[in-house]
């Protein structure tokens, strides 16, 4: 979800990143979630006009229903949370991490490492897109991810480059190395060859420009270009390739002020391989893996659709190609 430039914007940013970042992490964990996502729903609240136009994308990709307006706020607060998952990364430890996220599915990835192979994982942007990465690497699994670096949709203000220099400073203790997706591979290749385990988008790019190889696909109905990277990747390191999706947890109440554990508040839901023509050459491995793509991330944006950050830019110019 992207927000244009302003005066107000910038006044907003000196706030959160300054003495709300610090009321944050000084809350028991995970209380600092549940604070960003309350900005989101109340960001949503002040802006009908953005809310209007979600709904409108929503529609495009889920047909009329008479949720459309809730989902959408919704997706207000999943960007919120996603976007200050900065606060959480020094508290969610070996100790906390159950409060945060469920896993379900580990014995997926658990028998891909078996081969003795590394083992790439496509995710959409869902939920806190960072929290399974975190939580992993959390747990002792060497952990990498590819993105789409510091690139940016708009010209930012020295406040809000002050506030993207924050962002990136929080966000660095997370545990795992990140990598550059506009950059040299050759890193994230010999971390597969290693046996370790690599995190890649298979829908859009936070920055708001659009990386790599991709692929014009239906996804819900609609023709998006889904990138092709982590199928290359498997391919090129004969590696497993599994998926990964991370969506609120709709049976967890409000954290417990007295530490215990309850419910998580997210869940992280791994999926088995994912077949692709891996002995026919590259295109038919692009072919049949941007096939498998999108009937992924079409189901995981009907599953849950309020988890997805790109409900702004689902439509023709945008995420979606312009037809005739």
């Amino acid at each position: 979800m992207i927000f244009g430039e302003s005066g107000v914007k910038d006044a907003y940013r000196r706030v959160v990143w300054g003495p709300l970042r610090q009321a944050a992490e000084a809350v028991p964990a995970p209380f600092e979630v549940w604070l960003a996502r309350g900005m989101g729903r109340a960001a949503a609240l002040a802006l009908p006009g953005k809310v209007r136009h979600v709904a409108d994308n929503l529609r495009r990709g889920l047909g009329q229903r008479p949720d459309l307006d809730r989902l959408a706020r919704q997706t207000f607060a999943t960007h919120f949370g996603n976007q200050y998952i900065g606060f959480l990364f020094d508290k969610c430890d070996a100790a906390t991490w159950p409060r945060y996220l469920e896993l379900r599915g580990l014995e997926h990835l658990e028998a891909a490492r078996a081969q003795g192979r590394g083992v790439v994982l496509m995710h959409p942007h869902m939920g806190p897109a960072q929290l399974p990465l975190h939580v992993l690497g959390v747990r002792g699994l060497p952990m990498h991810q590819v993105g789409g670096g510091r690139v940016t949709a708009v010209v930012l203000s020295e406040t809000g480059q002050w506030a993207a220099d924050t962002r990136a400073r929080l966000e660095g203790r997370i545990r795992a190395t990140l990598h550059d997706g506009a950059r040299f591979l050759r890193p994230v290749l010999r971390a597969l060859q290693a046996g370790e385990v690599v995190m890649s988008a298979c829908d859009g790019t936070g920055g708001g420009e659009e990386l790599g190889r991709r692929r014009v696909r239906p996804v819900l109905g609609q023709p998006m270009g889904v990138p092709v990277g982590p199928v290359w990747m498997a391919l090129q390191a004969k590696a497993p390739l599994l998926t990964i999706r991370c969506f609120r947890n709709r049976e967890a109440g409000p954290p417990r002020s007295d530490g215990g554990e309850g419910r998580a508040l997210f869940v992280a839901e791994l999926g088995p391989p994912v077949e692709f023509p891996r002995d026919a050459g590259r295109d038919a491995a692009f072919e049949g893996g941007a096939d498998a793509i999108a009937t992924f991330l079409s189901a995981s944006l009907r599953d849950h659709p309020g988890d997805w950050h790109f409900w702004d830019s689902f439509e023709p110019g945008r995420l979606l190609q312009e037809t005739p």
